[in-house]
């Protein structure tokens, strides 16, 4: 480098015009040359700038601004009866997922023979599988509603939570494969819902659901409970992803410290069949991964189903179960081939026996043989 240097400040002074300078020997072009590269290494550092990527992480820049807000993401938090809402003109909206799907049919037929709760119609038939109730008895001057989802979830509007259990132990006898109670109670979302006399459309807003006042909101309401329909069978799914994970944290812990685990290829599959059961039920039954086709012919309650489906962050919800159902199946799986090793090894050790035992009978007549020859020797 400094060879190069050298050779460049030379040639510069080669190149300027004699009127400027005259040397009449070398040492007087040296003491210039030097003084020329150490002012040249003095202000190096000062010039370093890199145009060039590199692997190294490079420290994030301070941010003189402390002023600029950041970003907070936003997380969503189940809601507690103590909780919600107490002002007047709030009411009470309960959503229970209590088993895989309903009889609609039956539960239809005894409720008319209950006589507490008479058949309601929505605006349109185009909603699917779903019977709507209306309270016979009044109390107070806001009707009482209960929206039955064939997928066996259940939304109550305006009813206290005494009723929505005894409407929930009526309902059990129609039940396809149940959830325990303290899953329908825990995964169970709380809302309420007022009329705002300006507002010209139905809204989410904050934790409420507005409906427009003297208005028919039947539709909205419909959409409304959809969206809780969907959160609450997706947190028993996720109840239900919890306790398989606990079944198998054993395993992997036992991996962990002795290097092997005691699984039983039954238990196995059958934990697999149940993982495989719930991934079935969340993306091909399910309507989770995409808005039903009921709302892209209405674009309000498309709108407003997306902004309720994206306040319960089921979105990012369905996502991360799917991401814990493939860990878990990929878990499943190794124990699976673990145990089947096992069994290829105990019959390998079963056929070792068998031909153990096949030359120790062998051995056993050729010393019976010998013995006889050996004693006809002896008589004669």
């Amino acid at each position: 480098m400094t060879s190069f240097l050298s050779r460049f400040a030379i040639s510069v002074f080669k190149n300027t015009a004699p009127k400027s300078f005259t040397f009449t020997s070398v040492p007087e072009i040296v003491p210039p040359i030097n003084k020329f590269i150490n002012n040249l290494f003095c202000t190096k550092p000062l010039c370093i700038v890199r145009n060039y990527s590199v692997d190294a992480i490079q420290p994030p820049l301070a941010v003189d601004n402390a002023s600029i807000p950041l970003k907070k993401k936003t997380v969503y938090k189940k809601a507690v009866l103590e909780e919600v809402s107490q002002k007047e003109g709030h009411y009470l909206t309960l959503a229970y997922a209590t088993a895989n799907s309903y009889d609609l049919k039956g539960l239809k037929e005894a409720l008319i023979q209950q006589k507490l709760y008479e058949p309601g119609t929505l605006k349109t038939q185009e909603v699917g599988d779903v019977v709507v109730a209306n309270a016979v008895y009044s109390v107070g001057d806001e009707p009482r509603q209960i929206i039955f989802f064939k997928e066996g979830a259940v939304v109550f509007w305006n009813c206290t939570e005494l009723e929505a259990k005894n409407v929930l132990d009526f309902v059990r006898p129609f039940e396809i494969e149940s959830y325990p109670l303290e899953v329908v109670h825990k995964e169970r979302e709380i809302m309420t819902y007022f009329y705002q006399p300006n507002a010209k459309s139905c809204h989410l807003q904050e934790s409420c659901f507005v409906l427009v006042e003297n208005g028919e909101n039947s539709l909205e309401k419909y959409t409304f409970s959809h969206a809780m329909v969907q959160s609450v069978r997706l947190g028993a799914w996720e109840a239900r992803l919890e306790t398989l994970a606990s079944s198998i944290r054993s395993h992997t812990a036992l991996m962990e410290s002795e290097g092997a685990a005691r699984v039983e290829k039954k238990e196995v599959v059958r934990k697999l069949g149940e993982l495989f059961s719930l991934r079935h039920r969340l993306t091909v039954e399910s309507d989770l991964l995409d808005t039903p086709d009921f709302y892209w012919e209405e674009e309000n309650l498309e709108r407003l189903y997306s902004n309720t489906v994206a306040y319960f962050t089921i979105p990012r919800r369905t996502r991360v179960l799917n991401e814990r159902l493939s860990h878990c199946v990929e878990l499943l799986e190794l124990l699976s081939s673990w145990a089947a090793d096992r069994h290829h090894v105990r019959l390998e050790w079963m056929v070792i026996a068998l031909i153990l035992a096949e030359v120790c009978f062998e051995l056993l007549h050729f010393f019976e043989r010998y013995i006889a020859r050996h004693d006809v020797e002896i008589a004669h």
